[in-house]
């Protein structure tokens, strides 16, 4: 995703590291500058390292990252913009803002700060109490205190640049248990629209009777999604879903879930999928569900990165990790062509606000946000699969938040679906001439 290390220099106890998203400098009176690259130049946040903790050097350089050790802290620069402080003995740090957060959210100690150019995020393993002053002025701190062991992780916003192809492509999202295999017409239809065609859980055979749930899950068979071989239940449907879909010029995007999949080496059915199946991406559907350690999860998605390359991933994540959609990790998401959440509603944020700062990651990880729209436009809990409203579509376009295209659940109301197409993907049009300028 064109993340690494640009440079590392030092030159008289002086540190530069250098990424697409950020500038590190460590001064040899132990001052850590940190400044914003993509969308905007200038400087987020700054953190006087105690004084102790000197001399630096620097003990590893890779392409993707650059480790500073001194005496009881190892700070790590990675190429996706995270800075992990991992002290070797107990340590407070207490950093200092250079933006005015439009939004501060917070859970369990880990914390979202943004506003409409970038911002940053604060998130602990384990998680621990974090005090913030003054956190709607530009002059804002954040103190933590952190035990032998633990690690911070700095998340700096925007990683990676907006890439414009993705931006202007868009998702017809179908399929399912009740209809595995759409239709011939439904295809067409997407094909108007879309360039996209993810096909759903429900393509696979049934998983098999030993298949567990996650923690905390109650699913009765069949459930697909939990297979530990993603084959497919009719090999002669698949396939004339699939060639039609490349027939009309859409990708081909189908659903395999790291998160429930009970495949024993889930990387090498990824593999499988995309080789075996002529797949041009895929669609997980979740990542690593809620815990607090999220490492295992971040290791997950760069490894698929790594071996989709190019092809598509279309990420669904509603309350990963952390269990709300308000805090969650802007370095995974980079990770991702496309996020869509909602799915699990708003959590007390209002509509514009979710859909700016929650479901929107423009300047955020720049991934493209999709608004899993029939979980959390209302208020109301349930589903509520309906084609979005007029008001919704012109909300979710200022926010630069995109909309899945249902069409196998959309085209019972012709009507409203013909006049969503006409709003919303006229308005995109119109959006995207107007960034072009």
């Amino acid at each position: 995703m064109g993340m690494g290390i640009e440079s590392a220099r030092a030159r008289q106890g002086r540190f530069t590291i250098l990424t697409p998203g950020a500038l590190v400098e460590l001064e040899e009176g132990g001052m850590l500058n940190v400044r914003q690259r993509i969308g905007a130049e200038r400087d987020l946040i700054s953190c006087q390292v105690p004084p102790h903790l000197a001399p630096w050097r620097i003990s590893r350089r890779t392409p993707f990252r650059c480790k500073l050790n001194g005496n009881g802290l190892e700070l790590t620069i990675q190429g996706d913009s995270v800075l992990i402080f991992a002290p070797q003995q107990n340590l407070r740090l207490a950093f200092e803002g250079h933006f005015q957060p439009h939004y501060a959210q917070e859970t369990r100690g880990n914390r979202l700060l943004l506003d409409p150019v970038g911002g940053c995020g604060f998130f602990g393993i384990p998680p621990r109490p974090t005090e913030i002053d003054r956190a709607d002025t530009p002059s804002w701190s954040l103190k933590c205190h952190l035990a032998r062991w633990d690690e911070l992780w700095v998340s700096i916003c925007p990683p990676r640049p907006l890439n414009q192809e993705r931006l202007c492509q868009s998702i017809s999202h179908e399929g399912g248990l009740e209809d595995s295999y759409p239709s011939g017409d439904i295809i067409r239809s997407a094909a108007k629209h879309c360039q996209i065609f993810a096909l759903h859980s429900g393509w696979e055979k049934d998983a098999p009777d030993w298949a567990e749930d996650p923690p905390g899950g109650g699913y009765p068979h069949p459930k697909p999604w939990e297979t530990d071989a993603h084959v497919p239940a009719n090999p002669k449907e698949f396939t004339r879903v699939r060639d039609h879909v490349h027939q009309l010029g859409m990708k081909f995007v189908p659903y395999l879930s790291p998160y429930y999949s009970n495949a024993p080496d889930v990387f090498t059915e990824m593999e499988r999928v995309l080789d075996e199946y002529k797949a041009d991406g895929l669609y997980f559907d979740g990542w690593i569900g809620v815990r607090d350690d999220f490492r295992a999860g971040y290791r997950l998605m760069r490894r698929a990165r790594a071996i989709l390359g190019d092809r598509l991933l279309y990420l669904h994540s509603s309350t990963e990790p952390f269990g709300n959609c308000k805090v969650y990790l802007p370095f995974v998401y980079a990770y991702a062509d496309f996020v869509l959440s909602g799915e699990a509603g708003r959590y007390g944020l209002g509509l514009e606000e979710f859909l700016r700062y929650s479901v929107g990651q423009h300047q955020i990880s720049n991934s493209v946000g999709v608004w899993c729209h029939y979980g959390s436009w209302s208020d109301e809990p349930g589903y509520h699969n309906v084609v979005p409203k007029r008001e919704h579509v012109e909300m979710a376009l200022r926010n630069n938040v995109r909309f899945w295209r249902q069409t196998q659940a959309w085209s019972k109301s012709t009507r409203e679906l013909a006049r969503f197409d006409r709003q919303y993907y006229g308005g995109l049009l119109r959006a995207l001439r107007h960034g072009s300028r």
